[in-house]
């Protein structure tokens, strides 16, 4: 079809452009022009790319509000998140959100303030909203009895940041077991041997709490003989921790933090006592926030891929929606160590003598 041709069809139509429209344009049947546009059936390749050109030319574009319909779909998914203003969630919501907006959905986004009985009401309220499909970004409602109750809704759901043992639900998250036996095992490589913690009492801070106990075990030592003092994954929480860890005596070592924001509010604290890093005590966090660099002293963090995790449970739930029966996927990704200056290696004799 040369330009004017093109020009003619335009102006003479009113509707958009059809498949049936493609077709006839094509000299192909419309089951032709729905196989080539969604990548299925036999066709030859010749034939596709003749059938793509042709759609290119028209600017043909598919109607999803029809094609939702047909699947009796609203094309638009739930997310519930503990704090979407956290920076673990918003890089998390960040990657649902671009993915969702390539492909033409929309997101009704729930916050839950850490509360089990708040993430309940957050699942029936979306759910009455007709959606999709759920993410659920670090969920408390995991218990079997919890997983029975979602799935009796019928309406497909994956874990963000959360793994689980029981059939029928997929996930992905982060490897937070080798996350905490990366950040002891370069703690301990600095040639540091008093360690206090300051972790996080949740599923996730349990498991990094873990990692550093099987580095420690492997090493002969017990993870006991150290102080702790768990937080809630805030600056002034982490504040307050590392204060009742100084009134403990603990005055000289490492510092292993479940999340970077407490180990923020634990930095403020340390230089409030005229105590230095990385003289006095050697810092890390979790999760590689933004402002970790750039921190009085920069700090050493376990960078979770956070953004990939909504990437990778967006799609994970797309392909549940479009191939209901198809294997559960259970996805688990790799954190990676990122060292800064809250942990330069400066020999035992300059920090202890």
């Amino acid at each position: 079809m040369d330009k004017n041709e093109k020009d003619v069809f335009m102006k003479a139509r009113i509707k958009p452009i059809t498949i049936k429209d493609l077709a006839e344009k094509a000299g192909v049947s419309a089951m032709s022009v729905s196989n080539a546009l969604n990548n299925r059936g036999r066709l030859s390749e010749g034939t596709k790319r003749h059938i793509m050109k042709i759609a290119q030319e028209l600017n043909y574009m598919p109607n999803l509000v029809a094609k939702s319909l047909r699947k009796a779909q609203t094309r638009t998914i739930g997310v519930i998140m503990s704090d979407s203003s956290q920076y673990v969630f918003s890089k998390l919501l960040l990657g649902i959100e671009q993915e969702a907006s390539k492909t033409g959905y929309s997101i009704l986004l729930a916050n839950t303030d850490q509360k089990k009985d708040l993430e309940i009401k957050a699942i029936d309220l979306l759910v009455s909203k007709r959606i999709d499909g759920l993410l659920i970004a670090a969920p408390l409602a995991v218990g079997e009895g919890d997983i029975e109750r979602l799935k009796s809704l019928k309406v497909p759901f994956v874990f963000l940041m959360r793994t689980s043992e029981f059939e029928g639900v997929e996930f992905v998250a982060n490897d937070n077991l080798q996350g905490g036996y990366l950040g002891m095992k370069h703690l301990y490589e600095t040639g540091e041997r008093n360690f206090g913690f300051l972790p996080i009492d949740s599923p996730s801070g349990r498991k990094r709490m873990e990692g550093c106990e099987k580095f420690l075990l492997g090493k002969n030592v017990s993870i006991k003989k150290y102080p702790i003092e768990s937080s809630l994954p805030q600056i002034g929480d982490g504040y307050l921790a590392m204060k009742r860890l100084l009134a403990r005596g603990f005055r000289n070592g490492a510092i292993c933090c479940g999340c970077d924001l407490i180990a923020v509010g634990a930095l403020k604290t340390i230089f409030e006592a005229n105590l230095s890093i990385p003289e006095d005590f050697r810092l890390i966090g979790y999760d590689d926030f933004d402002m970790a660099p750039y921190l009085r002293v920069p700090l050493t963090t376990i960078r979770q891929p956070t953004y990939q995790i909504g990437v990778e449970g967006f799609h994970l739930l797309i392909n549940r929606l479009d191939q209901p029966d198809s294997p559960y996927h259970k996805i688990i990704l790799e954190p990676e160590l990122i060292v800064r200056n809250s942990t330069n290696k400066k020999p035992l004799q300059e920090r202890h003598g």
